[in-house]
């Protein structure tokens, strides 16, 4: 519950004096009481010792010997039980109470306590007041985050103006068919001689494979497979008459040896007219089942199209990895999740057992990280609960961020009528590879098996499950100082 901290008086320091501590002579924290009597806080009993294993007392200046120290409980709930000032009484602050409601709620939120700026890991070297740093932060610091008028991402102040000079999102027009209001990424996509949408962009035929060297722009495509098809067709079938005439001649050559040293060559000769017009029935049925073929590649070719410019946008597959086009960059994520009747069905056939969120991160140059759901459960929550984890996935910032990744993380299943939250919290296993530097795409998720019983959500009326969805809400701990 308390950090080290020092520099802490009580009220009345005459009542409370067998409450100081001997070396500091500021009031108690974790206290330790030495062989001889004497009382000091954990911090200036190890600056006491520093390396050595004794060291003689402040007060009496018997030997102290570090074997014989022992936690003092007793002095220690006697100290949170004392009344004390905010130690930030001259800049202001007039708050009293008792040491333990100092610890637990006052001092983390106390608006005259110096603290210095969130963007401290980044450069800000500003320290000041609460209330003066919160103004700071999101007007004056150098380091905050700004929203880009153009791309709409977010990125630091001072950073800003060169970034809106390379900008990746300004807007240009197609050069070859003229539409206009294009990003440079969309650009290059719809240039794209694959799976670009330009009309005016050059194209090869799709049969360049069976001989058709044709270049044309992409608006001509389907008036030249219209008019060549027949021209298609005789390649294919010219190259499959290719084919099976090396390998007649491979065959005639083979039966040719054979005869003669039998010394038949009548019944070879009959034998091999048997077989070539065998061989001309076989190819002509094989020329029938290419024409057809060909017929379904052109449609399939055409249906791959509206599917490609139906996909155009799209930054999520279903169920498959997560989009790593971050969304939520303060370390929280609302997932809604729909359909939760067919995710289910499929985990309990085991078609897809489990499925990702979105991507999000701790902090605009935080740590990646993500979601995985298993309807059915896994592990210990196996066809009795919805698991829930959270899997680290490889970041932008990953080369500079400390690991692992220690930070504690809730997950909340968020009730839609009366706000009464299922809620469950962890603290990552330092130890665990899940929450080192990701070495692949993302690390093995690890969290809660037993997230939400399944007769807490199927039931008539679930605050939980509403028109088939859910929602859920991950908030990841910031990472400030101590408190």
């Amino acid at each position: 519950m308390v950090a080290l901290v020092s520099g802490i008086s009580p009220v009345n320091p005459t009542g409370s004096s067998c409450l100081l501590c001997s070396a500091c002579r500021f009031l108690l924290i974790k206290p330790k009481q030495t062989e001889c009597g004497h009382r000091y806080c954990t911090a200036c009993l190890e600056n006491l010792f520093k390396t050595q294993n004794e060291a003689d007392c402040y007060v009496c200046q018997q030997k102290v010997l570090r074997s014989k120290v022992y936690h003092d409980r007793a002095a220690e709930n006697d100290a949170y039980a004392t009344k004390i000032q905010c130690t930030a009484y001259r800049e202001g602050c007039d708050w009293t109470g008792t040491l333990r409601n100092y610890l637990r709620t006052h001092r983390a939120q106390c608006d005259f306590h110096v603290v210095p700026c969130s963007n401290v890991t980044f450069g800000c070297e500003a320290i000041g007041p609460r209330k003066k740093m919160a103004a700071h932060e999101t007007q004056e610091c150098e380091w905050r985050m700004e929203l880009c008028p153009q791309c709409e991402t977010f990125c630091i102040h001072k950073l800003l103006e060169d970034h809106i000079t390379s900008c990746a999102k300004q807007k240009e027009d197609c050069p070859a068919c003229g539409q206009a209001n294009l990003t440079k990424m969309d650009l290059e996509k719809h240039r794209n001689p694959q799976h670009g949408t330009c009309p005016d962009v050059q194209v090869s035929c799709p049969f360049k494979e069976i001989g058709c060297l044709e270049k044309l722009r992409r608006r001509d495509l389907d008036e030249h497979l219209r008019a060549a098809q027949q021209t298609h067709l005789l390649q294919m079938l010219s190259l499959a008459s290719g084919l099976r005439g090396r390998e007649l001649a491979a065959g005639g050559e083979t039966e040719t040896e054979t005869a003669g040293t039998q010394g038949r060559p009548a019944a070879a000769a009959a034998a091999k007219t048997d077989g070539l017009e065998r061989s001309v029935r076989g190819l002509r049925q094989e020329l029938d089942e290419c024409g057809q073929a060909i017929e379904a590649l052109q449609q399939k070719c055409r249906h791959y199209e509206r599917v490609i410019l139906g996909l155009q946008g799209e930054q999520e597959v279903p169920g498959g990895r997560p989009s790593l086009a971050a969304g939520s960059t303060g370390g929280v994520l609302v997932w809604k999740v729909t359909q939760f009747a067919s995710r289910l069905l499929a985990a309990k056939s085991e078609r897809r057992l489990s499925f990702y969120s979105p991507a999000f991160a701790s902090h605009p140059f935080g740590y990646q990280l993500c979601c995985r759901m298993y309807p059915n459960g896994d592990g210990s929550g196996k066809g009795t609960h919805v698991s829930l984890f959270l899997a680290v996935v490889r970041g932008e910032y990953d080369g500079v961020l400390p690991w692992p990744f220690k930070q504690k993380v809730t997950f909340l299943l968020l009730d839609q009528a009366q706000q009464r939250h299922v809620r469950e919290s962890f603290s990552p296993d330092v130890l665990s590879s899940s929450f080192q530097r990701p070495r692949s795409h993302m690390n093995v998720a690890s969290g809660c098996p037993t997230f939400a019983r399944h007769d807490l959500l199927l039931r008539p009326h679930s605050p939980y499950l509403k028109n088939d969805t859910l929602y859920i809400k991950v908030l990841i701990d910031p990472a400030g100082l101590p408190q």
